[in-house]
């Protein structure tokens, strides 16, 4: 009776793998079968080590005119996202550190900081937050939750819908959380990524716009992220210039004990304020 449950159920997944495979193989993105295409977005989605910007920083919360900065922007893979504000004479008055154990935002001007955990961060928005996810929508990739780097045997694990002049690539089997990619049907370029909460109307976009050549490829010089399903307007936009991807940078932050540490709750109040 045991072997019987193996043997059904090995024909459950070998039945549910040819779907799979069936299904993007016949499905037609931009003149190619859907296997085809998948294995192009995949081994086209550049997974750059470092990158490197000035970024036009417009901050909407709502309010009749937006809050504006120019910063810095440098991403080493695996080890740091850092925006770093310095508009007066390069004299750096804020800095955000993110790396894939929390999320570092120092203030300069008054010395103090805020320091919170991934953990914490995906508790208070009831949702699946990491530093994977963070990097790739920044550096424009399509991405697996809990998976560093894509490879071309994960195509199956996209579902692939034609979308008008685009391609809607869907992750399988996630529980609470939809990840959907949308991605030019001519040449596989990544335009905007949803990540959704299942059977609730609420939804984060990041949008891509303005691509130029970057090394041996090419990168927007426009994102843009906006929630939608929250009753105020919300929207983070940069725009990028000077890109590079050098990595001749400190990616250490260190601070002196004249900095005081502040508690969510303290945060959460001069946001209130405003």
């Amino acid at each position: 009776m045991r072997h019987i449950k193996y043997i059904i159920l090995l024909a459950l997944v070998l039945s549910s793998c040819s779907t799979s495979r069936n299904s993007l193989r016949n499905t037609m993105i931009g003149g190619l079968s859907g296997t085809e295409y998948m294995e192009k977005v995949i081994e086209w989605t550049p997974a750059r080590d470092n990158l490197t910007a000035r970024a036009g920083i417009e901050l909407f919360t709502g309010s009749s005119s937006p809050l504006s900065v120019n910063a810095s922007l440098r991403i080493r893979r695996g080890e740091i996202i850092r925006i770093s504000v310095a508009p007066f004479l390069g004299i750096e008055v804020a800095r955000i550190d993110i790396t894939p154990q929390k999320i570092l935002a120092v203030d300069r001007m008054n010395k103090r900081y805020v320091e919170l955990g991934f953990a914490e961060i995906s508790n208070l928005l009831n949702t699946e937050l990491d530093f994977n996810i963070l990097q790739s929508l920044i550096l424009n990739e399509i991405f697996l939750p809990g998976k560093e780097k894509l490879s071309l045997s994960d195509a199956g694990k996209f579902s692939l819908t034609p979308s008008d002049n685009r391609a809607q690539l869907q992750v399988k089997g996630t529980k609470r959380i939809g990840y959907s990619f949308f991605t030019s049907a001519t040449d596989g370029r990544l335009e905007e990524t949803v990540i959704s909460l299942k059977n609730l109307p609420y939804s984060l976009h990041c949008q891509y716009d303005d691509f130029v050549m970057l090394g041996r490829d090419v990168f927007p010089q426009k994102i843009e992220m906006f929630p939608e399903g929250t009753d105020k307007k919300y929207s983070l936009k940069m725009k990028l210039s000077r890109m590079g991807e050098d990595s001749n940078w400190d990616a250490s932050t260190e601070l002196s004990s004249k900095y005081r540490k502040m508690s969510l709750q303290e945060l959460l109040k001069l946001f209130i304020k405003q």
